[in-house]
């Protein structure tokens, strides 16, 4: 079995190299790919010196484009797909292979833990996500929107062309589900940056709010 970690990321310099080390320390990673989706940072030299296998994309595409390319890139039949800020935390990712590896699961999604008074507002977002893919499926899912996941490499073939922009995650359940493919969300104590209740956050919300739509109409 073979399994390699995608790593997506976009002027993420800041946290990779400690996302890096600790994706290449986890048990039964063979690879870690970073993709590095048209950074203008140190992304790629820092990802580089962490051991990671880098892909450097000319321009920003996305996290569809950077996945999909990562999958061209890799002939491995289970991969982990992480974000690149989980820093310390993405040790929590082999709750996630686990059950993969083992043949209990087609896809595992992580579960991150609520933290009462933290920043996020994802609320009306992850409403519209679960409702969409409890209407296309039947299944109820808690975090239909996590961007953590151990997958077989056929669950990810299966979602090609895989939505754009952040209805990504959505699209992938749909497709799973449909396809008959085994989810299991798993409770983990991952972090990463949330999105907060300013400016910034309203029109970063926004746009998950569209692209979440545009996934389910597909």
């Amino acid at each position: 079995m073979t399994l390699t970690v995608l790593i997506p990321a976009y002027n993420e310099a800041e946290r990779i190299t400690a996302t890096v080390a600790v994706a290449l320390a986890l048990p039964d990673v063979n690879d870690v790919l970073v993709i590095d989706d048209g950074s203008t940072d140190d992304t790629t030299r820092r990802a580089t010196a962490a051991g990671a296998r880098v892909l450097t994309l000319k321009q920003n595409g996305g996290k569809a484009a950077a996945l999909t390319a990562g999958l061209q890139a890799t002939t491995s039949e289970f991969l982990l797909l992480l974000d690149a800020d989980l820093g310390a935390t993405a040790a929590e990712a082999s709750k996630l292979s686990t059950p993969v590896l083992q043949g209990d699961a087609d896809m595992t999604v992580a579960l991150f833990p609520v933290v009462p008074g933290r920043g996020g507002g994802m609320g009306i977002v992850l409403r519209l996500a679960r409702w969409g893919v409890k209407r296309a499926t039947g299944k109820t899912m808690q975090a239909p929107l996590s961007g953590q996941r151990c997958l077989k490499r056929a669950v990810l073939e299966a979602a090609l062309p895989l939505a754009e922009g952040f209805g990504i995650e959505t699209g992938l359940d749909i497709s799973a589900l449909k396809a008959g493919f085994r989810v299991l969300e798993v409770p983990t104590t991952m972090d990463h940056r949330v999105t907060q209740n300013d400016l910034a956050g309203r029109l970063h919300r926004l746009r998950q709010l569209r692209d979440v739509a545009k996934a389910l109409l597909r």
